[in-house]
């Protein structure tokens, strides 16, 4: 867990931030945000949730009615306040307590992903908008690494569940569902927030795989071509992912082929990968040799994206990205060629920037014999077909 005094530290560190930016006060309003300066999990829904940081005073929380006794427990802010509800009767909104709260501050600081409703209420103080605790959560801690590192197991615990229950003709159903294995895995060792864990464990059959962000249904079978088995987990309240492409008959030339570009494309980009590489010439490096190898128009996707608090944040590994690496900031090589009819072949790990190179965190094989799978797995046919008939699944 992350200790008490790291919260403190990065409250601190915000409020530097907010100086050195010539701020009277910075808003803090997303949930990720809130929870990285407190530690403390809730869910807003509707409900918007309030930190006014300013250089010379403590740090001010408003939030709903209902939240204040439960907010109270974050290490660094000294006053909760509140407002009624949403809506409220005039004069008892978070508009009104906000604006009370802002009265005298001519320069104000807001987040990027600040809502629209909130940047209108607050339109006549021209406020700057500036990634200030994004800037502070890309470069991660020691003890941010060893909750990465725990995602990261389980990422690939959940991949080998998914090769373990695959034979020719399983079912998406029972893929998915090995998804509560590996919830109930990580109770039992690690606890489980449930408002900042989160699990989706199961696979793409080919040849919807050719669509990285399309949706199976769970009666869809996995049979021939190139199928993603993706794990992509929170774990109370750190994200890794790991993704294999696998096959459950002998890969077809075609794909063995691609399979090849992709893993090489993967080489040349890990072995870049360390500080002060720019994150765009990682993401050109992968793109570039697969242009070369003929798969241009089968490329949908950047070659990866940073992990913390969520799955998917800075730094960017794209084309057009300025970041930079650093050591100890968190990113995804998985370059991906897409083949329309066929499959999509993509490989996916969860790296850590090291001081002089990299560590990758996810470590399940990536080799195309590991990720040929063929035994018959009679028990598992059986198990298949009484999970299909309970879910009444054809």
């Amino acid at each position: 867990m992350i200790p008490r005094g790291e919260y403190l530290e990065r409250m601190e560190r915000l409020r530097q931030k907010v100086a050195e930016a010539g701020l009277d006060a910075f808003l803090v309003t997303s949930e990720d945000s809130i929870y990285y300066l407190t530690g403390v999990s809730y869910r807003p829904l509707e409900r918007p949730f309030f930190i006014l940081v300013r250089p010379g005073g403590p740090p001010v929380l408003l939030v709903p009615a209902l939240e204040r006794q439960h907010l109270r427990a974050a290490p660094n802010v000294e006053e909760v306040l509140h407002y009624w509800d949403y809506p409220a009767p005039a004069g008892q909104g978070w508009a009104d307590r906000l604006l009370e709260l802002l009265a005298g501050h001519t320069r104000v600081g807001l987040e990027p992903s600040l809502s629209q409703e909130i940047a209108g209420r607050l339109a006549h103080l021209s406020p700057r908008v500036l990634p200030l605790i994004e800037e502070l959560r890309v470069v991660k801690s020691a003890a941010e690494v060893r909750m990465l590192r725990d995602a990261a197991r389980y990422s690939d615990a959940a991949v080998g569940r998914l090769l373990a229950a695959s034979y020719h003709g399983v079912s998406v159903l029972e893929l998915f569902s090995q998804g509560r294995s590996v919830q109930l895995h990580i109770m039992r060792e690690s606890g489980y927030d449930v408002l900042t864990s989160s699990v989706l464990v199961g696979s793409w059959p080919a040849p919807l795989s050719a669509q990285p962000h399309g949706v199976p249904s769970i009666a869809d079978r996995l049979e021939d071509g190139p199928h993603i088995a993706l794990a992509f987990l929170r774990v109370n309240g750190y994200a890794a992912e790991c993704e294999r492409t696998y096959f459950l008959s002998p890969p077809r030339q075609e794909e063995r082929a691609a399979f090849a570009a992709m893993m090489e494309a993967r080489r040349r980009a890990f072995a870049l990968v360390r500080p002060g590489v720019a994150c765009a010439e990682l993401d050109a490096t992968a793109r570039d040799f697969l242009h070369q190898e003929g798969y241009g128009d089968r490329l949908l996707h950047r070659t990866g994206h940073g992990f913390g608090l969520g799955n998917h944040e800075a730094p960017w590994v794209a084309d057009g990205s300025t970041d930079v690496l650093r050591e100890n900031m968190l990113i995804s090589i998985e370059p991906g060629i897409y083949l329309p009819g066929v499959g999509g072949i993509r490989h996916s790990d969860t790296v850590l920037v090291t001081r002089d190179g990299y560590e990758s965190l996810t470590r399940y094989p990536t080799d195309l014999a590991s990720m040929t799978v063929t035994a018959s797995k009679r028990l598992n046919r059986l198990k298949g077909v009484l999970l299909r008939r309970a879910a009444g699944v054809k």
